[in-house]
């Protein structure tokens, strides 16, 4: 079987991630496999040190440019031709929007679109947000299958019209390896990291907003926030002025993060728009207890009171709160964090994830 993914960006990011871990496991399975990008990011290193062929989109960008979207239909329209896939699966807006196009023009027998987090849900102008909402039916409509990484997705692309038969919520999923169960300091200062792209979407202005809040109350805490982005230069101005350089630290993109996140305290994700976080998955493999935003599937992973702390998006004296809260109460975030382990491990598993999107393809039958 012929599989041929398609993503926008190559940087390293939860959307990435996913098409990394289908397109390794399904050529490892016997497929031929190969993944079309745009950019120049880790997603392309990755891949090819796989053996995965790699096939760049020059043209092929975030932003909406009339002159590279007309350039990129035509990179991608070739390449389809060329590769002739039996399945070609369709990942982030513009990738998909265009890819689904070509597809079908080709005739391509099995076109899978995979919405990491509803578009629409993005903070932006009402008639912005209709206009992104009709597009996202388009490319649903033209789609022969939808795969949604959370059932809100789930729920809000089957309301549209026509879509209802083709969607299917498939969880991300982590390979989760035995850990050293954590345990509660009471001597060192509390550590906050947040793992996210410096984009407007993430909220990460709003962390700052309430760690600068804590901070102001004398409580003794650090702020690690790895990731890159359009947003830096906004974070920055942020630290400077409130006088939180040796508060917070921008670290950049830095590989194996992940791996580390046993040393810090508590994981915050203030996100204003998700879909469903690979970082929370990390969050709870490593027993790290979590303050997050009802945004999206971030709900079907935290439950508040239960496996996390959840506030609405952009608030900041409640996300300030439940920070206070954990970082004055470890017994309590202790215990958040063993049940939110347990949650994913039940719940969003790799194998799952796997079994799963194989029944979409149609290379084994559903259960």
């Amino acid at each position: 079987m012929k599989i041929l993914y398609l993503i926008t960006k190559s940087n390293w990011g939860g959307a990435q991630r996913y098409v990394y871990d289908l397109a390794t496991t399904f050529s490892s399975r016997g497929h031929f496999v190969s993944v079309a990008t745009g950019g120049k990011g880790d997603l392309i290193n990755k891949l090819r040190a796989q053996n995965i062929p790699v096939h760049l989109i020059s043209n092929l960008v975030r932003d909406v440019r009339l002159v590279a979207e007309i350039k990129s239909f035509a990179e991608i329209y070739k390449l389809i031709k060329k590769q002739n896939p039996d399945i070609l699966h369709l990942n982030s807006s513009k990738a998909a929007g265009i890819g689904v196009i070509c597809g079908r023009l080709l005739g391509v027998k099995n076109i899978v679109v995979t919405l990491h987090g509803a578009p629409f849900r993005e903070d932006r102008p009402l008639v912005v947000k209709k206009l992104i909402y009709f597009f996202t039916w388009l490319t649903c409509l033209f789609a022969h299958k939808v795969i949604t990484v959370s059932k809100q997705d789930e729920h809000d692309i089957s309301n549209m019209m026509f879509l209802k038969s083709k969607v299917t919520t498939v969880y991300l999923g982590l390979v989760y390896e035995g850990l050293p169960e954590r345990t509660v300091s009471k001597t060192r200062k509390t550590h906050i990291v947040t793992i996210a792209e410096l984009h407007r979407n993430k909220g990460l202005i709003y962390a700052l907003s309430a760690v600068n809040n804590l901070h102001n109350e004398g409580l003794d805490i650090m702020y690690s926030i790895f990731g890159e982005g359009e947003e830096r230069g906004t974070l920055e101005e942020f630290i400077e002025d409130n006088e939180l350089k040796d508060v917070v630290i921008l670290h950049g993109h830095v590989t194996g993060v992940a791996d580390r996140l046993h040393d810090f305290d508590l994981f915050l994700l203030p996100s204003v728009k998700e879909g469903l976080p690979y970082v929370l998955l990390e969050a709870g493999k490593a027993m790290l207890p979590v303050v997050t935003t009802t945004t999206g599937g971030i709900p079907e992973i935290v439950r508040h009171e239960d496996t996390g702390l959840l506030v609405y998006p952009k608030d900041v004296k409640c996300l300030t709160e439940e920070l206070r809260r954990l970082i004055i109460d470890r017994k309590y975030a202790k215990k958040l964090g063993q049940s939110l382990r347990e949650h994913v491990v039940q719940n969003f598993s790799h194998s799952k994830m796997l079994v799963e999107t194989a029944a979409v393809y149609g290379l084994i039958n559903k259960q």
